[in-house]
């Protein structure tokens, strides 16, 4: 088995990689215009499954699936036009109902699928998860978010307002506890004998009872589900505030991030690895994994061209909106010469950040199609691979999640065929592909389970007894 830690024999680190999807037309606005483009497949289960299949043959480790439980909308609870029209992540669907379907017909792909803390509970997330690792044979990942789009969310879910940023974490941070406490802890080891001469199907000394009275949520029963291969899905977090951050260092084994400078991306994989440690938990027990878009000409100047034309599809009115779901801000509500610097939002805070450096509200606006996402890196085949091993050596990543551009394969394929050969040629890429459980792929465990210095290992049953009581 391969895994992520795995070296070549001039001990360079083997990447793993992603790809970034959104069960929807488009992840960039207006890119389903594009003739590259299926848009009208998006909603069939063949046109998962064959994308899915390509990448599984082709190497990638995971296919991601980004979630917008809402949509772009503003603080008078009105909904941009251009959102509807032009289908700005609008419509969107559950890509969790869809994976058992591409687990059917893949043998080692691994799925990362977001779900949100806002918007779920913790019994019926632990449980959805548990069923889709039982269905995958341990190929499942949670993305843990808060979500994005809040005002219009609150407005879905019946809530009064938007949720503090920071109170949004401290619920998430009980809701991520409780399902741990469901999948480590709700049954011992060998608690479903099966055993037909005595007819004792589950132990019940062995399917414990949780209870749980917290600040946000109460549970109190058994949960109904076995174990599964990795008994917690691998744990993918995206968070870049200083809350956000600590979150993620706290539960996530795999980091998703999207800076696109260098230097600023060096330092984010060291402060999150001190922030890992600060956790009691190995700097290196959590893989950072930055976004990163790629597009491959056969001569550099029409990957340049082709890039153009994936900067050129969205309206300026469209990637505002965009915008103003992630962040809360709607940049169409500002003189165009002035800056965000004084702006303060609750729902996009470390977006927000990223913008507030001096640029005018009109230059934001106009450069939102080269800043929003990871790095772009343009150019040939050569030149990719190189770009990409330079950027991974220079900045400590630990691999890439490759973004959505056109469209089903045509967003992957020239990478999958050109790119792919190139980086196992370099050797940051292994030979054969990784297989087991997703946890073993991502994070090189030679185990399926938590790490022992991961929180929710104190929920198991044997170390709740040791401890006297479980986590504190």
């Amino acid at each position: 088995m391969q895994t992520s830690t795995t070296q070549d024999s001039a001990g360079k680190k083997q990447l793993v990689l992603g790809a970034f999807e959104v069960m929807a037309p488009t992840f960039l606005a207006n890119s389903w215009r594009h003739p590259l483009a299926r848009p009208e497949q998006f909603a069939t289960l063949g046109f998962w499954q064959d994308l899915a299949k390509q990448l599984d043959a082709g190497g990638f480790d995971f296919l991601f699936f980004a979630e917008h439980l809402a949509y772009p909308m503003d603080k008078g609870d009105q909904v941009p036009e251009v959102v509807i029209k032009e289908a700005v992540q609008f419509p969107v669907h559950d890509a969790l109902l869809a994976i058992s379907g591409l687990a059917a017909v893949t043998e080692r792909l691994g799925f990362v699928v977001t779900a949100s803390t806002t918007a779920g509970q913790p019994y019926l997330n632990a449980r959805n998860f548990a069923t889709v690792d039982h269905l995958t044979s341990g190929r499942i990942g949670w993305n843990i978010v808060t979500s994005d789009m809040q005002t219009a969310l609150v407005r879905l879910l019946g809530h009064e307002n938007v949720t503090p940023h920071d109170k949004r974490y401290a619920k998430a941070d009980e809701f991520v506890q409780l399902c741990l406490e469901q999948w480590e802890g709700g049954w011992g080891e060998d608690a479903q004998p099966m055993d037909k001469a005595s007819g004792v199907f589950n132990d019940p000394e062995k399917v414990h009872w949780i209870d749980h009275d917290g600040e946000f949520y109460s549970l109190h029963g058994y949960f109904p589900i076995a174990p599964s291969p990795q008994h917690t899905p691998t744990l993918f977090q995206a968070g870049a505030s200083p809350r956000g951050k600590d979150f993620a260092a706290k539960y996530a084994e795999c980091i998703f991030t999207q800076e696109r400078d260098i230097e600023k991306t060096a330092a984010l994989v060291d402060d999150l690895r001190a922030r890992a440690e600060a956790q009691g938990r190995s700097g290196d027990s959590i893989k950072i994994i930055n976004g990163m878009s790629a597009i491959v000409g056969d001569t550099h100047e029409e990957a340049v061209q082709l890039r153009r034309e994936l900067l050129d599809a969205p309206s300026r009115e469209a990637m505002a909106s965009l915008f103003m779901g992630w962040s809360g801000v709607n940049l169409m509500d500002f003189d165009p010469s002035t800056t965000l610097a004084d702006v303060r939002t609750e729902i996009g805070q470390s977006l927000l950040t990223q913008y507030q450096d001096g640029r005018t509200v009109g230059e934001v606006i106009d450069g939102l199609r080269e800043t929003m996402g990871g790095f772009k890196v343009t150019g040939t085949a050569e030149e990719v691979a190189a770009e990409l091993e330079d950027i991974a050596a220079r900045t400590g990543i630990d691999g890439y999640l490759v973004e959505h551009s056109f469209g089903g394969m045509e967003s992957y394929r020239d990478f999958i065929e050109k790119v792919m050969p190139l980086m196992r040629e370099r050797g940051i890429l292994p030979q054969t592909p990784r297989s087991g459980s997703l946890r073993e792929m991502l994070t090189g465990s030679e185990t399926s389970r938590l790490a022992q210095d991961h929180p929710g290992a104190a929920y198991r049953p044997a170390q709740v007894e040791a401890s006297g009581g479980g986590p504190a």
